[in-house]
């Protein structure tokens, strides 16, 4: 292959690696890019001056060298901040940081001494004195190629590889360049042949070595992308996880106010219903003792389920029932024929679940707000519908004074279905009747 043909080629590989980065660079704005797009560029931009220019501008030996020497110290000065930037070393305590530092400082004053005394004087670099300071110019070179090297390998992924084997590419350019430009007489054969042959390898290993960069910027920025798709789905389970947190803390702090409430509203009915029995049994002591004794056992029935009801947030139909038998018996002891409670429920439903105390609140709240005399009874019916519904119905005969309420009855019942996060009751007032639906539960099958 001719030597355009080869020049050719690298333009074409430099050019495709500069554009690919540049228009990565456009896209993540990030530093990262910036450097390795500025450091192709001059790979580029020196090889392109001198397709162009040819023999137009024909060079000295002496600023040959001196132009090749700022390109590689333009392009390691990069290489450093390149470094830092790919590695994140601004805050590492790494003494190698700091010397690092030190070598760009250095490298930065022999570039400037390097290209500016080549300029000045004509085969200065043949000189002892030239070639002491070029040795140590293309040896400061190679030492931010070892430690880019060492960097790199402390980072067990695709990003520290390939950053890695660009910089052991690098690192034998500059060693191939410190016997070639220095002028010792162990250097290459200078031959025409031996020269062109020296230049397609560097840019044959040239082009290797930003190939390796620009796919390392790639594998890093695949891996920023995965690590900002991590963090942020791990910020949205955080945030999902704290309003939960919230919204299971609100309903904490719900239902211990409901707890409290309804022991608060508990605390009411159990004395209020003991103050009225023991009134109407103080009233049958003296007229019927027999039936003051009946009364007493009914009595102590009722209040021992009373007390163990408070223990259980449900309790079957069948239960209740059983209760508000004995409880309407105490009623009827006392009211006697003006008071009826009628139960018609189907049997299907007598092991479905309520709140316990249920019926005994709404019998006690119709018989505390209406008219009961034997003249005008009051009539109680308690019957199930085809909805699973438990319907408790009285006839409407209000108390002509106003009866002091404390809303103990329906607020307690209300209070107990919220706590269990199930459907209402339903309370329905017509002109001469007033009904309750309770939606009954239906238990849950018992696992063999």
């Amino acid at each position: 292959m001719s030597g355009e043909a080869v020049l050719f080629v690298y333009l074409g590989s430099v050019g495709a690696i500069f554009l690919l980065n540049a228009v990565q660079w456009s896209f993540f704005r990030d530093w990262v890019y910036g450097l390795f797009t500025l450091q192709t560029l001059i790979w580029f931009a020196h090889s392109a001056f001198n397709r162009l220019s040819g023999d137009n501008i024909p060079l000295s030996e002496s600023q040959n060298m001196a132009v090749y020497a700022a390109e590689y110290g333009l392009v390691r000065l990069l290489y450093v901040g390149l470094i830092y930037r790919l590695f994140d070393l601004s805050h590492s305590s790494l003494p190698l940081t700091n010397w690092l530092r030190w070598v760009q400082r250095f490298l930065g004053i022999f570039l400037l001494a390097e290209v500016g005394i080549m300029l000045l004087h004509e085969n200065w670099h043949l000189s002892p004195s030239g070639r002491i300071v070029s040795t140590v110019y293309w040896c400061l070179l190679m030492s931010t190629s070892l430690i880019g090297s060492w960097v790199a390998a402390q980072r067990r992924d695709a990003v520290g590889m390939l950053f890695l084997i660009g910089s052991v590419l690098l690192l034998v350019n500059e060693t191939n360049n410190l016997f070639y430009y220095t002028g010792y007489p162990w250097t290459l054969n200078r031959e025409p042949s031996a020269v062109q042959w020296h230049i397609r390898i560097l840019g044959a290993s040239r082009i290797l070595q930003l190939l390796c960069f620009s796919l390392c910027l790639m594998f890093r920025q695949r891996q920023l992308a995965v690590s900002e798709a991590v963090e942020q789905t791990r910020r949205e389970q955080q945030l999902i996880q704290q309003r939960l947190e919230t919204q299971l803390a609100f309903q904490r702090l719900e239902q211990e106010k409901t707890q409290v409430q309804l022991r608060a509203l508990q605390a009411q009915v159990n004395p209020h219903f003991l103050f009225n029995s023991l009134n109407s049994l103080s009233s049958l002591i003296d007229d019927n003792p027999e039936q003051a004794s009946q009364f007493v056992d009914q009595l102590s029935q009722v209040y021992r389920y009373l007390l163990k009801a408070n223990e259980q947030p449900l309790t079957t139909l069948a239960r209740e029932l059983d209760f508000i038998q004995s409880y309407s018996h105490l009623l009827k002891t006392r009211y006697e024929r003006g008071l009826t409670v009628a139960v018609r429920v189907d049997p299907a439903y007598a092991a479905w679940q309520l709140p316990p105390m249920t019926l005994q609140l709404l019998v006690e709240n119709a018989v505390k707000h209406n008219v009961i005399l034997a003249a005008q009874p009051l009539q109680i019916d308690i019957q199930t519908d085809d909805q699973g519904h438990l319907v408790i119905q009285n006839n409407l005969q209000r108390k002509r004074t106003k009866v002091l309420s404390n809303g103990v009855g329906l607020s307690t019942i209300l209070a107990q279905y919220q706590k269990l996060h199930h459907a209402t009751p339903e309370v329905i007032e017509a002109p001469t009747t007033f009904t309750v639906r309770i939606p009954l539960i239906e238990p849950v099958p018992e696992r063999v």
